[in-house]
């Protein structure tokens, strides 16, 4: 089995308990301190997730400090979720007149402002076309490209009403050559690796190329700071959230030691009535519990984002929620995870305890 060469892994979460889908919770705000960290411990966690999108490395210290003291002597692995590369996009665009063909130009050429988006990506004309749809901000708004200036401006005509505030990330449909790890990345990564991370959840995995450097800068990074470098370094698992990460999905899951269905931004690029489907696949093709034959990897699958969403509000999860989680270990998925619901809402224990259900 994949996981039986690693000492401190998802292997330990995978024979911890006797469900076969473990629980991967992230905890933030609402579950880093001891009490409540206790209490999702005890509803069912076997893996912790930090996403390094948002926490810091003094959070980091406490939430692992506060898990180490929880979990007694029992290893509950942690997972290092990295923030991925990213596009700057800069000065503030209001699309007030959505619906009356308002136009906006995004360019790689200047600052923004409230007709121009600069969008830090100098090969940014070269990846569209008129017609082509631009998604900003998880999708919230949409752009259509109406024509591709010689200077390298790209008119688009605004197709909804949202404000754009001055952020950074990456236009949703715009394939990129951008490196697999970002600067903030790399550091996180080797501050991670100094702290005896046991796993990485790599953000917008495009390729196998991709999962490759990033196991050359973990391999790296172990060698020169981990605390004991004799023990196995972390494992990588591989965020599909992309088109291209689809279309190259049989090389990613070769690369990699795991998956994550990250339906969040893959609903996004791909049309949401057609997650479902892709998660279906991704767990048949890959999942741990699920081989059945050679053709099948045999390596874990993480199903996440928005499974039960409604409880960082609600004690309760509505009734699709559930069925939505049911139907990822019916797949046989190797683990569900939270997010918002157990690092930011208001019943991050009973979040878990549903999941563990």
């Amino acid at each position: 089995m994949l996981f039986a060469r690693a000492s401190r892994s998802f292997a330990r979460a995978l024979s911890s308990t006797p469900r076969l889908t473990k629980i991967v919770a992230t905890i933030g705000p609402a579950s880093e301190q001891a009490e409540p960290l206790g209490r999702c411990l005890v509803a069912g966690i076997n893996v912790m997730r930090v996403n390094f999108s948002h926490a810091t490395v003094d959070e980091f210290h406490l939430r692992r400090t506060n898990l180490r003291a929880a979990a007694g002597g029992e290893l509950v692995p942690i997972m290092l979720d990295t923030k991925g590369p990213e596009i700057r996009m800069g000065g503030l665009a209001v699309c007030k007149e959505g619906g009356r063909k308002a136009k906006i130009t995004l360019t790689a050429g200047a600052e923004g402002d409230e007709k121009t988006i600069f969008v830090g990506y100098p090969l940014l004309a070269s990846k569209v076309s008129p017609g082509f749809v631009v998604l900003l901000d998880d999708g919230l708004v949409s752009l259509r490209v109406k024509e591709v200036r010689p200077d390298g401006g790209v008119a688009c005509e605004v197709l909804n009403t949202s404000p754009i505030g001055e952020r950074k990330g990456l236009p949703v449909g715009i394939v990129t050559d951008l490196p697999p790890l970002s600067d903030k990345d790399l550091e996180d990564i080797r501050f991670g690796i100094e702290h005896d991370i046991d796993m990485v959840a790599a953000s917008f995995v495009r390729n196998a190329a991709g999962v490759d450097a990033i196991r050359a800068h973990i391999a790296d990074c172990h060698a020169k700071h981990a605390p004991d470098p004799s023990a196995p370094p972390p494992l990588i698992i591989s965020k599909v959230e992309s088109t291209e990460a689809l279309d190259r999905l049989g090389e990613i899951i070769e690369a990699s030691d795991g998956l994550m269905v990250a339906r969040g931004d893959l609903g996004v690029e791909v049309p949401i009535a057609h997650v479902a489907t892709w998660q279906k696949e991704m767990v048949a093709k890959s999942s741990l519990h699920a081989r059945r034959s050679c053709t099948q990897a045999g390596k874990p699958v993480v199903v996440a984002t928005q499974m039960l969403d409604s409880m960082q509000s609600n004690p309760r999860p509505t009734r699709a929620e559930v069925a939505d989680v049911t139907n990822a270990v019916l797949e046989q998925a190797d683990a569900v995870m939270l997010s918002g619901e157990s690092a930011n809402g208001q019943y991050p224990a009973e979040a878990v305890a549903m999941q563990a259900r």
